[in-house]
């Protein structure tokens, strides 16, 4: 197969370019011999700069996206917009394995990994292929995730893998970065979710319409909308139900207030579930309206794909909570800390909103910041729901990237309404350290941002930073000093 059908491009140098290559690669120190290299321009690195390095790798055809001096005897071949164009690349040389396959797209600002995991787990015994935030999982094989959604050139690796190993299922969380810069162009969804949208990526998007009408890209890539669950209790949901519903009425909605398919907490550790009139109640281990409505979503997803309600809702009662969402940690304190991932505001209010909704009289103490190099607008939204819901509210960092740390504290701190109403503590570490030092019997200690994250961003290098890794490790020394007191 021409691996460029399909594609415009431009030969430059002919050096034998219809031979047979052994692979593709962006990264030049993953070339081998006999290899593609594709010269992709990032935001902070240039694919043209590392020419020579794949050449010596062993790279026999270059794809760049601009004239180059051609200095090596390899074929050299133009393309403009190569990044848009990659996954045609990719498909044609891995045989187009994504429509061999059923895949599910998930997609919103909160939600996405937890529906996913959701997913996985009300498939049951079903082998699937898992593509999302914290990791990618192919079967019983686990790789560190680098993007919410990979490269084209790497997702059509990992379908090519998840065929090979017999698996016919893939589960994807779908960001809107990934839909408006063309990552997932190649691709023909089987069924979609929308969790919901709130406000995030506007330093990419500028304005909520335009990150909506990213999301909304996913449903027109579906190969039938029928297939397609929204949630409409958030209005950009409803507003995508109301768009499809009349020419797809097989299209499933749900929410907490009304839908297709509803959900409702009980008191007792329950929830009921209902589903066109037919009530069920069942045992449910996760807290917070925000779990609430992902398992909804979830299980709306496995209703389209025929499994039968017995089996989900014997598989509802044992989910557990995704890594890094809400995830409480016990180390026999007497007091509640939680880890979560929340770093819009929306998803900031649903986590506290969740633990004041948990907490027996005592105080809900919040750790939270902002990442740098990241939408400046959410800053002092966040730190207003920070203020208003928690009793103590203790302000540090949270990848900074290289953005200035005191534009970035500037910028939150123009959200309190009281400047005694927080505590500043710019040492993440230490901040944690503080809350759990300060905490009484019953109190609940939010960590928000980092979530499943090992690592804080400093300028453009990782740190080995683990919010659970600190937390547990304060928690024990406390214990031991209040013991040996």
């Amino acid at each position: 197969m021409n691996i460029f059908s399909g594609v415009e491009y431009e030969v430059l140098r002919d050096v034998d370019l219809d031979r047979k290559y052994d692979g593709i690669e962006y990264d030049s120190r993953k070339v081998k011999e006999n290899y593609i290299f594709v010269a992709l321009e990032g935001a902070n690195v240039d694919g043209h700069d590392y020419i020579d390095s794949a050449v010596k790798n062993g790279a026999t055809c270059i794809i760049v996206s601009r004239k180059v001096e051609m200095k090596h005897k390899v074929s050299y071949v133009l393309i403009d917009e190569i990044r848009h164009k990659l996954g045609y690349i990719a498909s044609n040389f891995y045989e187009w394995p994504q429509r061999k396959l059923k895949i599910i797209g998930v997609t919103g600002t909160n939600g996405k990994t937890s529906s996913t995991y959701m997913i996985e787990k009300l498939m049951g015994d079903t082998p699937i292929t898992r593509i999302g935030t914290i990791e990618y999982k192919i079967g019983d094989e686990v790789f560190e995730a680098v993007n919410t959604t990979p490269e084209s050139l790497d997702l059509i690796k990992i379908f090519d893998k998840t065929l090979k190993k017999k698996i016919e299922y893939v589960v994807m969380e779908v960001s809107s970065h990934s839909l408006e810069i063309g990552r997932v162009d190649v691709l023909d969804f089987d069924y979609a979710l929308f969790t919901n949208l709130t406000q995030d990526h506007l330093d990419y998007h500028v304005t909520m319409e335009n990150y909506f009408q990213a999301k909304r890209k996913l449903f027109l890539k579906l190969k039938d909308i029928n297939n397609s669950v929204f949630n409409i209790d958030d209005k950009y949901g409803k507003r995508l139900y109301d768009e499809f519903i009349e020419d797809n009425p097989e299209i499933i909605s749900y929410g907490i207030d009304g839908g297709d398919l509803e959900g409702e907490y009980l008191d007792d550790g329950y929830i009921d579930i209902k589903f066109k009139g037919k009530v069920e109640k069942v045992k449910f281990a996760l807290l917070g309206d925000f779990n609430l409505y992902n398992t909804l979503g979830a299980v709306a997803i496995a209703r389209k794909l025929g499994i039968s309600w017995e089996d989900i809702l014997e598989r509802v009662s044992k989910i557990k909570a995704a890594p890094g969402r809400f995830d409480a940690l016990n180390c026999g304190q007497d007091y509640k800390v939680i880890v979560d991932y929340a770093h819009t505001p929306d998803a900031l209010v649903n986590v506290i909103v969740a633990a004041r909704n948990i907490r027996n009289g005592n105080r809900i103490i919040t750790i939270f910041g902002c990442g740098g190099d990241r939408d400046r607008t959410k800053r002092p939204i966040m730190a207003k729901a920070a203020e208003n819901l928690s009793d103590i509210v203790i302000l540090t960092s949270d990848n900074p990237r290289t953005e200035s740390p005191e534009q970035i504290f500037a910028d939150v701190k123009a959200g309190f309404a009281k400047t005694d109403d927080y505590l500043f503590e710019p040492d993440r570490e230490k901040a944690i350290k503080l809350a759990i030092n300060m905490a009484e019997k019953n109190d609940i200690i939010l960590i928000t941002g980092k979530g499943h994250e090992t690592y804080h961003i400093i300028g453009t290098k990782k740190w080995h930073f683990d919010d659970k890794e600190i937390a547990r490790r304060e928690i024990v020394r406390r214990r031991m000093v209040e013991n040996v007191n």
